[in-house]
């Protein structure tokens, strides 16, 4: 139960990552995609380390089939690669940005499935929720914007949209999952 604990509080700070983002993006869309390079930059530091810290904290027993390892180095790395290559880069933030609001959805499809699948009354909704973030994103990739600025504040709108429906998925699975526990607990 505390890798489920672990993993609903990884999704939410990334939802509110997703979101802060967006809102940087919104407000300030005249930002140079060398800022936004160096932010992914730190991200990716920050999962990395967070990573490997959780990495060295487990016990061996608590860590088999678990990547932490890799995905924290893998991270690390990326974020070096990002700081060392930002000027090659800056050109790909956008698509990096929309396929990252596609996969968000995509695994929104999924998590509207598994509330399906849990009896969650609500499940459409994420459901309707991730073809909407997925459509989103497959716009984003293809950048039909002529304007910097007009599409770096759609990123912004998808990244919001995509951090606010992810965190309503992840409570709303969290607190089926919690409910189904205790009916467990409260039979004979």
């Amino acid at each position: 139960m505390s890798f489920l604990k672990e993993l609903k509080w990884n999704l939410i700070a990334m939802s509110i990552i997703f979101i802060a983002l967006g809102v940087v993006l919104i407000l300030w869309p005249g930002a140079t995609m060398t800022t936004i390079c160096y932010m992914l930059a730190a991200l990716l530091l920050i999962v990395g380390v967070v990573s490997l810290i959780n990495y060295l904290k487990k016990d061996i027993r608590g860590i088999i089939y678990r990547y932490d390892l890799v995905v924290g180095l893998s991270a690390i790395l990326g974020g070096i690669l990002v700081i060392i290559k930002v000027d090659k880069l800056t050109e790909l933030i956008p698509a990096v940005l929309g396929f990252l609001v596609t996969i968000s959805g995509i695994l929104k499809m999924q998590n509207s499935v598994d509330m399906m699948r849990l009896g969650h009354g609500t499940w459409h909704v994420a459901f309707c929720l991730a073809i909407l973030n997925i459509v989103g994103g497959i716009i984003l990739l293809v950048d039909p914007f002529t304007a910097a600025e007009a599409l770096i504040m759609c990123l912004g709108i998808a990244l919001v949209y995509s951090g606010i429906t992810d965190l309503y998925v992840t409570i709303a699975i969290s607190k089926k999952l919690r409910e189904q526990m205790k009916e467990l607990d409260d039979q004979p």
